[in-house]
């Protein structure tokens, strides 16, 4: 397994050939080091001078190149295209599931396949779901154990559940689907508690790709052992005490758990999939005073 899901730089070499259709429905192909960020500046006015009155863009379309000398090449060729050769560009690259992403100040800019977004590194939105509760006099967390035949992270521990949001789903309703989905609970918008949102960057290892998310996180409490149901990515759900939690982000250690059942597992630390620091930092003090610390 590739090692614990940490935030991490993204990779200095990179360079994207686009395609943006405008307002009136026009297309315009340009290149960037950053597509996030220029998406920002075409939607602000900034950036190239035939997007500019033609806003808001939405992509439609984009290639990862090695070098900026291939992006540049690979701009003059699609400029070449006809709209019709552009449109059939365009359709290949599609995908059943679809995220929404967004340019740098936190505007939508259209639906791009989900494969698409992990490999590029496109900017997106996920839900992040931290039960815990006191049981047997420690006050802890519900982590889940990855399937182990999944594509990332595969037999990997992550937070309670976690997903990304559907096209038109607010945090909160994608973090209630993701409970139910994952891990069997439902939880009425009166039992979540808001632990904010995080900008959260790592490579996804061993295929390739690098996310870079805006993690929204939130906080129920329930003491004991909560009525699991694991669906079907899921393999197995176990408590850790918030204070082992706690001290993995700081220095490589296993970390002590408990099963369902009450048994003792050792959770590797290279297992451990969900180490976000600032979101820890950030979520703290909600859990203190869920836990009533």
């Amino acid at each position: 397994m590739d090692t614990a899901k940490n935030d991490a730089q993204r990779p200095p070499v990179r360079a994207y050939t686009y395609i943006l259709r405008c307002a009136d429905d026009s297309l315009y192909c340009g290149w960037t080091n950053d597509l996030t960020a220029r998406l920002a500046a075409h939607n602000s006015g900034r950036g190239a001078k035939y997007t500019r009155g033609r806003g808001p863009v939405t992509l439609v379309y984009s290639e990862q190149h090695a070098t900026q000398g291939d992006a540049m090449r690979r701009e003059a060729a699609i400029k070449r295209l006809s709209r019709p050769q552009k449109l059939a560009l365009l359709a290949a690259q599609d995908g059943a599931e679809r995220l929404t992403i967004y340019d740098a100040d936190g505007r939508p800019c259209g639906e791009r396949p989900r494969a698409v977004v992990h490999a590029q590194g496109l900017y997106h939105r996920v839900c992040h779901l931290w039960v815990v509760g006191v049981w047997a006099g420690v006050p802890g967390l519900w982590l889940q154990q990855r399937q182990f035949d999944r594509p990332l992270y595969p037999g990997g521990f992550d937070l309670t559940a976690t997903g990304h949001l559907d096209p038109g789903e607010t945090p909160s309703q994608a973090v209630q689907r993701e409970a139910r989905e994952e891990v069997g609970l439902v939880l009425p918008d009166a039992a979540l508690a808001d632990g904010g949102h995080y900008r959260q960057q790592y490579s996804r290892g061993a295929d390739g790709g690098f996310d870079d998310e805006l993690a929204f996180a939130f906080a129920v409490r329930m003491d004991g052992v909560p009525p699991f149901a694991p669906g079907s990515e899921v393999a197995d759900v176990v408590f850790v005490s918030l204070a082992d939690f706690a001290a993995a982000h700081d220095a490589p250690r296993d970390l002590p758990a408990r099963r369902r059942d009450g048994s003792a597992v050792t959770l590797a630390h290279d297992s451990l999939c969900c180490l976000h620091p600032q979101e820890r930092q950030g979520v703290q003090p909600v859990l203190d005073r869920l836990l009533g610390r």
